[in-house]
């Protein structure tokens, strides 16, 4: 998982003592900083105090977090009267997490709470979908392709993924070919899921979201979206609920891994 910040420096720390080196976090020292962060990168969570510089930067947070609403949030701050009316403030753009200094950030606790929170709505979907296949892989892999899917920037390639599951590529194919699936198709549906998101954000622009995935060449994210679905990026975005693309992934998905294994069957 990669996190984006913008805390005060002992929030910060304490933060990075939390995270360990389970996850990245790309730190910001100002909003304009974390905005071109989030245009750039692709973070899974974003966790800020909305407190930091004593409120002075609290008009450009709310800008940051109404611009990027399905980046999930969680406020990190100290029990003051003033962080507690900024609260109240961005609790109407939706954000429900808050953690106090001091009080519940426990590294535990707090770091379940931050890998809790990260559910893009089509990635919850798309687990849902897969659900019968993970349930006959082993625990460790089922849990690295939950970890792909909702936070795709995890693997880049199928070595990536075997890496995230402790097992070899060869070991990761044998656990993957019985249940249907393949990993190179798994990294791209995890893109292509993220993509979704993105593109549905406001003022969204293609080559942005695909740089931001790590494609070379947008065309190749149009294409890959135009073979996956049928549909064109920009009728996407008009056309496709979230229930509707995730099917048309899904079905993709159990299409592509049953012709490739056809393919490998010799002919008698």
């Amino acid at each position: 998982m990669h996190v984006a910040t913008l805390l005060p420096r002992n929030l910060l720390a304490h933060l990075r003592i939390v995270l360990g080196d389970s996850h990245s976090l790309s730190a910001a020292t100002d909003p304009a900083e974390l905005h071109s962060m989030l245009r750039v990168g692709d973070a899974d969570l974003l966790v800020l105090d909305p407190a930091v510089r004593d409120g002075e930067l609290a008009d450009a947070v709310e800008e940051i977090i109404a611009g990027h609403p399905s980046l999930p949030v969680i406020i990190y701050t100290t029990l003051a009267p003033a962080s507690m009316r900024l609260v109240v403030r961005l609790a109407r753009l939706g954000v429900q997490h808050v953690v106090l200094n001091r009080f519940d950030d426990e590294p535990r606790c707090f770091l379940e709470l931050i890998e809790r929170v990260p559910a893009h709505a089509v990635a919850e979907l798309m687990l849902e979908e897969l659900a019968t296949q993970l349930q006959a892989l082993p625990v460790v892999l089922a849990r690295a392709i939950e970890q792909l899917v909702r936070s795709p920037s995890r693997a880049r390639n199928s070595q990536e993924l075997a890496t995230m599951a402790g097992m070899t590529l060869r070991t990761l194919y044998r656990h993957l070919t019985p249940v249907g699936l393949q990993p190179r198709h798994l990294i791209v549906c995890a893109r292509l899921l993220r993509a979704y998101t993105y593109i549905r954000g406001p003022g969204s622009r293609l080559k942005e979201v695909a740089l931001k995935l790590g494609y070379a060449d947008p065309s190749q994210m149009s294409e890959q979206l135009r073979d996956w679905t049928g549909y064109a990026a920009k009728d996407i975005r008009r056309l496709l609920a979230p229930e509707e693309f995730v099917r048309l992934l899904a079905e993709h998905l159990r299409r592509a891994d049953a012709e490739e294994e056809e393919d490998e069957v010799e002919p008698v």
